[in-house]
């Protein structure tokens, strides 16, 4: 062989192992804010914004949520300081409004209180059909890995932080929750379900779908799940419990408790009314032959259910640190 194109093989074969060594090293280093995408909470809400976006340095603002995994495996990011838990769309493990952060490889996150920036490469799931999932059984469209934090100084903070810290503290944004729980309820009744239990007779008996009576009795009976909803007055009594925040601040929030209070009122009317189906069936879930009930009008009550709930998140979102 010739001397001289043995030569250049192997030079061209140390440059090669070179670069790649330099990749490698470039992974594990930290990422330049200064190159990174600037994430909102509400931008973060849209799939397909995101999937442009995978693979890439992106940096957001928000607090730790104070059920973050004691051993710093994680955190679930938030941009409402003072909540224990993640928020997911109702009666799903689906996260809303909250961003699971995972550090860089060996290394741990510390809890703080304060607001932090993250900076960290964005990591999006193949499909909105197939999210991640954690070990807590969590289901999410994205994370961000190889992540650090810093703690935000005041100058960083928007100018209107105190009022968003002043309605996350009041107690408000959980009885939203709380109230769009109740929502789906009314609008999904015959989508819940009863797991399998042992009767008095210290039998059996297989899970079933929701009844028509049984919707009912969650709503009516006292002490029952769904009963604080059913009440006189209690979209009434969010309304002033915002108000009492600030009277003028969240005309767009109280507007969406109107409109929840509608939906609720038609929903509530069409299971009085009867207005439903009933077909006998095998069911695979409990593997047992069933009543299965379908809503007459459900596709209509779900879509203004998803447009209320959206405005609620995008409100929440709209929130920046």
């Amino acid at each position: 062989m010739n001397k001289s194109y043995l030569f250049r093989g192997i030079t061209l074969l140390l440059i090669l192992c070179l670069l790649c060594g330099s990749l490698v090293a470039c992974k594990d280093e930290p990422i330049d804010p200064s190159t990174a995408t600037k994430l909102s909470f509400k931008s973060a809400s849209s799939y397909e914004y995101l999937k442009g976006l995978d693979g890439q340095a992106v940096t957001i603002n928000g607090y730790l949520a104070t059920s973050s995994p004691a051993d710093g495996s994680f955190i679930f990011l938030m941009n409402l300081p003072f909540q224990s838990c993640p928020f997911c769309i109702p009666n799903t493990s689906q996260l809303s409004n909250t961003v699971e952060v995972y550090p860089q490889k060996n290394q741990k996150f510390e809890y703080t209180t304060q607001a932090v920036k993250v900076v960290g490469r964005l990591e999006v799931a193949p499909s909105e059909d197939k999210p991640f999932t954690d070990d807590y059984g969590y289901q999410f469209n994205f994370k961000i890995v190889d992540a650090t934090y810093t703690i935000l100084k005041d100058e960083d903070l928007t100018e209107d932080l105190a009022l968003w810290q002043k309605i996350a503290s009041s107690g408000v944004v959980d009885e939203m929750y709380q109230m769009y729980e109740y929502l789906n309820f009314l609008c999904f009744w015959n989508t819940y379900s009863i797991n399998s239990y042992v009767d008095s007779n210290g039998e059996v008996q297989p899970g079933y779908y929701l009844y028509a009576s049984d919707a009912l009795n969650f709503l009516v009976k006292d002490g029952a799940q769904f009963n604080y909803g059913y009440k006189d007055g209690y979209f009434e009594g969010i309304i002033a419990d915002i108000e009492a925040v600030d009277p003028n601040a969240f005309e767009d929030l109280e507007q969406n408790v109107r409109d929840a209070k509608a939906l609720a009122e038609w929903a509530l009317k069409e299971l009085t009314d009867g207005n439903y189906t009933s077909e006998y069936k095998y069911v695979e879930k409990f593997e047992t032959y069933d009543y299965i009930y379908t809503i007459t009008n459900g596709a209509a009550l779900e879509a203004q259910m998803n447009t209320l709930y959206t405005a609620f998140s995008d409100w929440i979102g709209s929130w920046e640190l």
